[in-house]
């Protein structure tokens, strides 16, 4: 007898073999901003989110949480790509390859960027049981909400990354994936992800062709 599509399943928590993270980089337009257009004291520009300094990411313990084949995708903004090989080395990550999403707008100031990058890694083995060999581009419109990534993103990791799967700072849960962030869970990922590794978070999702959920009082 087959599960209905919106019951509650208990998903894995751990280890994993595929860890997604989309870390709240600290924000650089945070701050006022004077010009010749505003010289009556400027405007003030606010990440619309809560950031986390570069030590803070760097000292999660994500690397406890993965295979010695784990995959690692760790998404990176232009002004932060060299932070994230800091951070996926103090994950515990060796740095393969890089993956762009291409956007089909973009801004900035000095240039237009029009690019985001995923840094691609592996814990200790470098193993792709699934796929090789795929580009390392990905073709895809912007997400209606700020700092949100492409669904073709996820097809393409689903395609080359084996389960168990794991998103760090989801936005919401992922039908097949465990999913923990404060948009996902209501909670600090920090204090998920200690739960996580023992055992005690409540990781509940769907199965795989039904419709997306993730409620902690089940």
């Amino acid at each position: 007898m087959s599960v209905p599509s919106t019951a509650l399943l208990a998903l894995p928590s751990g280890p994993f073999r595929c860890i997604v993270a989309d870390p709240p980089w600290p924000f650089k337009g945070t701050g006022t901003m004077k010009g010749a257009h505003h010289k009556r004291g400027g405007f003030k520009i606010v990440a619309p989110y809560q950031t986390m300094t570069h030590a803070e990411i760097e000292a999660m313990p994500v690397g406890d949480m993965a295979t010695e084949d784990c995959h690692l995708w760790l998404w990176t903004d232009n002004a932060d790509l060299h932070h994230g090989f800091h951070v996926m080395q103090a994950w515990g990550f060796k740095y393969l390859a890089p993956v762009h999403w291409i956007k089909p707008t973009g801004y900035g100031c000095w240039w237009i960027h029009r690019t985001q990058t995923i840094l691609f890694g592996y814990r200790s083995k470098c193993r792709f049981p699934l796929a090789r060999f795929r580009p390392n581009l990905i073709h895809a419109g912007v997400p209606k909400r700020h700092s949100e990534k492409p669904e073709e993103a996820f097809a393409l990791i689903e395609s080359v990354s084996p389960g168990p799967r794991l998103e760090l700072f989801a936005r919401r849960a992922r039908p097949g994936w465990t999913t923990i962030g404060n948009e996902a869970d209501g909670m600090d990922v920090k204090d998920s992800l200690i739960l996580l590794a023992q055992g005690k978070h409540p990781c509940y999702g769907v199965e795989k062709h039904g419709e997306s959920r993730h409620e902690k009082d089940v």
